[in-house]
Order: structure tokens, then C-alpha cells, then sequence
């Protein structure tokens, strides 16, 4: 378990997706998930992603709030929180509500803080774009 992150806010179910795990395409979850293995493509999660110190992501993530200890490649959306722990490696672009990047995290892209006054974005299940 991670002592430096926060627990999945969002109530519901958690899916998880081991290290051993290796999934190339467009996943849809709905709920939590957290991410131990490799996925190649999208990942859309309805409420709050974990990807682990052993993940590796070649994919544009959507979520509500995002905990990263592993490597990401892609870019990441969230309509809240987007958090790089110490171990934490991103190639790509953010857009987040808010952004924590704790000492030792790499982040190599842009990034875009969300203003207070706009709604939050929302994942749709269907849709590679996120609505405002």
C-alpha cells in the first residue's frame, strides 16, 4: 500500500488490475481502479485511479482524481486532483483541477490548472473527450 497517497474518495466498487496484467485498447471503469500492470491505449475511469510503482501506461487518461507512483506515457485529465508521488514518472500533458507533485516525481509535458468557476469536467462512458 502506498502510506504517501490519499485513499479513493469516491464510493464504490475498486477495480483492480495486477502487475501480471498486460491490456492493450480502450478501457471503460466504472467506480475506482487501481492499476499494478501495463495498458496500451485509453483508460476512463469514473472515480479515483491508482497507478502503482510497478504500472506502466502508454495511454491518455480520463479520471476524477489520479494517485501516480509508476510511469505514465500519455496524457491525463481529472476533474479533481492529480497527485505525482516521489517515484512518479509523467511524458505528457495534464489538466487537472489541482496538482501535487511530491520532491523525486518527473514530469516532462504542460499542464493546465483548471479554474474554480468552471463545472467540473465529466467522464463520459462513450466519448474520448471530456465535457465541460
Amino acid at each position: 500500500m502506498f502510506k504517501k497517497f490519499s485513499s479513493p474518495q469516491s464510493s464504490g466498487d475498486t477495480t483492480f488490475i495486477s502487475a501480471e496484467c498486460q491490456i492493450t485498447g480502450t478501457i471503460i471503469i466504472n467506480g475506482n481502479a487501481r492499476i499494478d500492470g501495463k495498458i496500451e491505449g485509453s483508460l476512463h475511469v469514473t472515480g479515483d485511479l491508482i497507478i502503482g510503482a510497478s504500472a506502466f501506461l502508454k495511454a491518455d487518461i480520463e479520471a476524477k482524481t489520479v494517485c501516480v507512483a509508476g510511469e505514465v506515457r500519455g496524457n491525463v485529465k481529472t476533474s479533481e486532483l492529480l497527485e505525482l508521488n516521489d517515484t512518479a514518472r509523467l511524458f505528457g500533458d495534464i489538466c487537472s483541477r489541482q496538482f501535487k507533485v511530491e520532491q523525486g516525481a518527473q514530469f516532462t509535458g504542460t499542464s493546465q490548472i483548471l479554474d474554480e468557476t468552471i463545472p467540473h469536467l465529466m467522464v463520459h462512458e462513450n466519448s474520448k473527450e471530456m465535457a465541460q
